[in-house]
């Protein structure tokens, strides 16, 4: 066949206009927001037809993945990501991907799938906030006040040369890891150092590991030459009886603690005089500092030198004063191995102390900062301010500088750092004579907590539990910028040594078994009248007190305790922990395991941050079932005093849909509450059926389920009928829907639902817009609504007459009598 030429002079034929992509992904932004599944594959072939990209977005800078996700559609966000849809991209907003405004929104569910298909937990929006953030609040607040629910963990990372870091790892160690050796005690303090590591639980308890040789461990067999390392943290046992250690410090040769009854105990390496005794080269078990009387509240200890203050608010230094770093006012070689009290700051009332190699500085009760070493043998004051400014450089002229309550202070070789009261974070050279202190800008709002500095690095901890750190090795003279640290989360406390980190998270971990509620006791007021009434015998018989005899009769009424219970006990108590509470969760669910459960729940709702962050395989591979239950707990506690969440506007928070058969259950859905004692329908003026609000029992649950997904099957073969009508083709598939009515009415008739009242014809309208279907399908529902009270009277009205012959007799059966 010859191609077909156009004469010469003729006009040229415009060629085929392609289909408008824009269009297309508008359709898919809108049937994401309101539409149905089906729907949403239809906008999906026409953007493959047309070139068009998943990842559009409409007017106001959102994808069709964001809007499901804000919706909590699971079948609709699983077949964006089925079709590539990007879980990383962000709004043209606030920089939120999909998983922020889930988090945010408290849809774990849409989270779970998003963290399947490679959404990132450390994506940050324009202000610097990962997801988890979005979902964090102070640590403080979300533990509670009950000591008894608060638990702890040690994570480290690092160099592990020395075997440092506990976790028995000996090479560089990138992420944080747990110290698995520590889980289950109470750890309030830790404390690195180049060779080894230190930890105290809070029953006083002494833990130490790492390189041994030199005695800087505490344990008695490393001097004898048995072994070199201790690789896990190991209890130290020799030296301290049944003393209870209260704070610590660790240096590169030598370890510092003072007991809860302020005595002073040091040993290792004792060349310069820093353990505070004479006559001993090396000290291999923690001894006494006998010259020192007073009661010691805070130590510190460097390279060669250590330091204490005493509960009066002196300052006491030992070891070497090569740089005047023990604040005498001379510097020199010779060592004093003595504790002395620095003159200088006599009179003055001190609270905290930290030291580095070549300098020493203290806190007092009044927030003044003093520092010396670096050549400045005499201590001065280190100026912290924060100057309010124009917005240039220009001081304003009538406000003078703020002063600042400092409450911490951290000695590094590079930098040296404060922190106030109010959570702002100050530095200067930690060899500049002239002490100049700025504020650190960059972490203003973070609300710091807590400090350590090392020989580079400078480490924080947040209110909420995020960690942060900066190297000064190579930006010595520049103001230092934090970096987030990933893979921690609850941190309370951080230490840095020379070469490895440690941070001290506390978690959530509700106490078990729970302690009984204290019933309020009656007023005497109310006591005296009933006394009145009371005969005299009865006054001076001994009657227990009323909390003993409820405790015997339950304990009488429980019997022995089954298996069951027993297993649940030992799993709460021994196996436990926020890590694994998801999958005991589902175990318990399955199990039935009421007690279990329970604890899972509590466990999982108040540790969600945690968890996401070091255990996300476990929401990642838990049912949708599971997290659509936690959504609803998370929801119900938002009113507790530890929930910092508010829930957020009405629209956007609606119900999970797992199934895409219960689809149209939530389209006329209402919208979770807070602090709502009333249903949600009752609020808003609406008979919801099947509210997930409404505390029904498991079998009207089932029911009405099962009564929902046939009516939505009835609806779809309506409309396929009317497609019919209209003269379109039908596929196989649809065609087997249509065979199908007639046993879909028969189950339903089963259910003692009418078909009557659901078989009405349907308004189908094919170019018009979803909302049209939604209007449509909210008056079915009211329709059914009103036919099922309509049933349910009839009911009561039958039950009703059927009960009357019984009760009273006819006028005709009286007259035959």
């Amino acid at each position: 066949m010859e191609p077909s030429v156009s004469p010469p002079g003729a006009p040229k034929q415009a060629g085929t206009r392609r289909p408008c992509t824009g269009c297309s992904v508008k359709d898919l932004c809108l049937v994401s927001k309101q539409g149905s599944i089906a729907e949403v594959e239809s906008a999906l072939a026409l953007i493959k037809k047309n070139g068009g990209s998943i990842d559009g977005r409409n007017a106001f800078g959102l994808g069709a993945l964001h809007l499901a996700t804000w919706r909590n559609h699971l079948p609709i966000v699983r077949r964006l990501l089925d079709a590539g849809a990007n879980p990383d991209a962000r709004d043209g907003e606030s920089g939120w991907s999909s998983l922020h405004r889930a988090l945010h929104f408290g849809h774990l569910c849409i989270a779970g799938v998003l963290l399947q298909f490679g959404a990132s937990l450390n994506l940050e929006d324009t202000k610097g906030r990962t997801p988890i953030d979005l979902l964090s609040g102070p640590v403080s607040q979300a533990n509670g006040d009950s000591p008894n629910s608060v638990a702890t963990e040690v994570f480290s990372w690092g160099s592990g040369t020395n075997y440092q870091l506990g976790t028995g790892n000996a090479h560089i160690q990138k992420l944080p890891c747990k110290v698995d050796a520590l889980h289950g005690s109470y750890i309030k303090t830790v404390a690195a150092s180049k060779f080894h590591s230190v930890a105290v639980s809070s029953d006083g308890e002494l833990y130490t590991w790492g390189f041994g040789r030199g005695g800087r461990l505490g344990h008695p067999d490393i001097q004898s030459g048995q072994t070199t390392a201790v690789i896990t943290p190991r209890l130290v046992t020799v030296g301290l009886g049944r003393k209870k250690v209260n704070v610590v410090a660790a240096a590169k040769h030598h370890t510092v603690i003072a007991t809860s009854a302020g005595e002073l105990f040091t040993w290792g390496s004792n060349r310069e005089g820093q353990l505070g005794y004479p006559s001993v080269d090396t000290q291999p078990t923690p001894r006494r500092v006998s010259s020192l009387k007073q009661r010691i509240i805070a130590v510190a200890a460097a390279n060669k030198h250590s330091a204490a203050v005493a509960d009066t608010g002196e300052v006491f230094t030992w070891g070497s004063n090569k740089e005047g770093q023990l604040g005498y006012g001379t510097s020199n070689s010779a060592s004093n191995c003595i504790p002395r009290m620095v003159e200088y700051l006599k009179g003055k009332v001190f609270k905290g102390v930290s030291a580095a190699k070549y300098h020493t500085l203290v806190f007092g009760a009044d927030g003044e900062v003093f520092t010396w070493g670096h050549r400045l043998v005499t201590p001065r004051r280190v100026v912290i301010a924060r100057c309010l400014k124009k917005g240039g450089n220009a001081n304003v002229k009538f406000h003078r500088m703020e002063r600042l309550q400092v409450i911490s202070v951290a000695a590094g070789v590079m930098h040296s750092t404060a922190l106030t009261a109010d959570g702002a974070l100050f530095y200067w050279n930690s060899s500049d004579l002239d002490l100049r202190c700025q504020q650190i800008f960059s972490m203003c709002g973070r609300n710091v907590v807590s400090i350590s500095a090392g020989k580079y690095w400078t480490a924080l901890a947040t209110s909420t539990g995020d960690v942060f750190m900066c190297d000064a090795k190579k930006r010595k003279d520049e103001t230092p910028v934090f970096t987030r640290v990933n893979g921690v989360k609850r941190a309370s406390s951080v230490c840095v040594g020379e070469t490895h980190m440690l941070v001290l998270s506390s978690i959530y971990h509700p106490e078990y078994p729970p302690k009984p509620k204290i019933q309020s006791k009656k007023p005497s007021s109310e006591w005296s009248g009933v006394m009145e009434e009371l005969d005299e015998d009865i006054l001076f018989t001994d009657v227990k007190p009323e909390t003993d005899l409820s405790v015997t009769n339950s304990e009488m009424s429980k019997g022995i305790p089954s298996l069951k219970s027993l297993c649940e006990k030992v799993a709460i108590q021994h196996i436990m922990e926020p890590k694994n509470a998801i999958q005991l969760l589902e175990v318990a669910d399955s199990l039935e395991a009421k007690e279990l459960k329970k604890h899972c729940e509590d466990t999982a709702i108040r540790n969600l941050d945690y968890i996401f962050t070091v255990a996300a395989p476990s929401i990642m591979n838990a049912s949708p079932e599971i997290l659509a239950n936690l959504e609803r707990l998370l929801d119900e506690k938002s009113s507790e005093p530890w929930s910092h969440r508010r829930l957020p506007t009405m629209t956007a928070t609606y119900p999970a849909v797992i199934d895409s058969d219960a689809e149209g259950d939530n389209a006329g859905g209402f919208p979770r509450l807070r602090d709502s004692q009333k249903p949600a329908s009752k609020l808003y003026g609406m008979s919801g059926y099947g509210n997930f609000l409404q505390k029904e029992s498991s079998a009207e649950q089932a029911v009405s389920k099962q009564i929902r997904a046939i009516r939505k099957k009835l609806q779809q073969i309506e409309m396929l009928e009317a497609k019919q009508l209209d003269g379109h083709q039908l596929d196989d598939q649809q065609l087997a829907k249509l065979e199908s009515r007639a046993s879909l009415e028969s189950e339903l008739a089963e259910l003692g639902f009418p078909t009557e009242a659901f078989s009405r014809p349907s308004v189908y309208v094919p170019n018009k817009k979803c909302e049209g279907s939604k209007k449509q399908k909210k008056k079915i529902k009211q329709a059914a609504q009103s036919d099922i009270t309509s049933i349910k009277h009839e009911d009561k009205e039958q039950n009703h007459i059927k009960e009357l012959p019984d009760v009273i007799p006819t006028h005709g059966s009286s007259e035959k009598a």
